[in-house]
């Protein structure tokens, strides 16, 4: 089911770190996002469905990268707007993630850069 034009935004954050995650949550709820936590790739699949509005993957996930995953959301067909995270960006992983329709956020994250980039996302959706 898609989201009611008036429902706020809801972003899927996929993190392991407890820590990254509860803040990433309390950030967005700051700024009139709604948040689904998940610890792991496996997590984030079961709890993704019509009403997310942007995935925001850490690369580094304990089950499969955060790449990986988006691929996998990708060959079943849903685009939804993604970004990913990461202390590491590669230049290949920087042209996979193009590739699947996601810029790259590098940690320690900088609260206003991530949510810019989200806001752009979601612009474009």
């Amino acid at each position: 089911m898609a989201p009611s034009p008036t429902a706020r935004p809801v972003l899927l954050i996929a993190d392991d770190d407890a820590e990254v995650l509860r803040a990433l949550a309390f950030m967005a709820g700051t700024r009139g996002y709604e948040v689904l936590g998940c610890a792991t790739a496996a997590q984030a699949l079961a709890e993704l469905d019509g009403s997310v509005s942007c995935l925001v993957l850490d690369q580094h996930l304990p089950d499969i990268q955060g790449i990986q995953l988006l691929r996998q959301i990708r060959a079943a067909g849903n685009h939804t707007p993604a970004l990913l995270m990461t202390t590491s960006p590669s230049a290949v992983l920087r042209t996979q993630a193009a590739a699947a329709g996601a810029p790259i956020v590098e940690k320690p994250l900088l609260d206003e850069s991530l949510f810019q980039q989200i806001g752009r996302l979601l612009a474009a959706a």
